[in-house]
Order: structure tokens, then C-alpha cells, then sequence
């Protein structure tokens, strides 16, 4: 992955042939276009993209809080993902019918001010 710095046209976004521009975390980024695979998804990557699914439909109704206090940013790794990342490795276990949350388990941190 490239990363390009106001170069002769700056920054941009979308596909020019075998090359498709963004902006990633507020860099202006190159990388090559996307190829499908052709081999079958094993029954390992689907569990997990299952699991991915269910925590990341849990999450997204309160994204604007966790966004807001659920941890600092580290690195580039956003309070989203820092959220998605502990409620799969803590709060989902999985079944023979699916991935349960276990609500004992779930973490939202809420910080409330007081006004003076």
C-alpha cells in the first residue's frame, strides 16, 4: 500500500484501472483493485465471518456512543474497533445454532458529565 502526499493531482478517490484511491484515517492512500477468489470458503472462515456478523450488527446501533468512550484511539485502531476486537474475543460464544452474546459479558462504557 502507497501513500501518496498531495502528489501532482493530490489526493483521490476511485478506480483508475488496476489502481483504486481512498482516504484511510486521513491519509490519502493507493492500493491495488480487489480480485474474487476463486477458491471455496472453508467451514473456519465462515464461523468467522458469522461471528464477525453478529457482534458487528450488535455494535453498529450504538456506534455513536462507543465512538465517543469506549477507549482512545491507539495506533489506528479506532474505539470501534478496539469494541469489536474485545466483544469477539469475550462476549460471543458460539453454538451448533449460532453465535449467542452473552450480555454478562458485554462492555459499554458510558461517562456522563455533571454540569456545574
Amino acid at each position: 500500500m502507497a501513500t501518496l502526499n498531495q502528489g501532482i493531482l493530490g489526493g483521490f478517490s476511485g478506480k483508475v484501472g488496476p489502481v483504486v484511491g481512498s482516504n484511510w484515517r486521513g491519509k490519502n492512500v493507493l492500493r491495488s483493485a480487489p480480485t474474487k477468489s476463486t477458491k471455496p470458503i472453508s467451514p473456519a472462515q465462515q464461523r468467522q465471518r458469522d461471528k464477525f456478523k453478529c457482534v458487528l450488527q450488535f455494535l453498529t446501533p450504538i456506534k455513536g456512543i462507543i465512538t465517543e468512550t469506549f477507549g482512545v484511539a491507539v495506533g489506528s485502531k479506532s474505539p470501534f474497533n478496539q469494541a469489536m476486537s474485545y466483544h469477539m474475543r469475550e462476549a460471543v460464544q458460539q453454538t451448533p445454532t449460532g453465535f449467542p452474546i452473552d450480555y454478562n459479558k458485554v462492555l459499554v462504557v458510558i461517562i456522563t458529565k455533571t454540569i456545574k
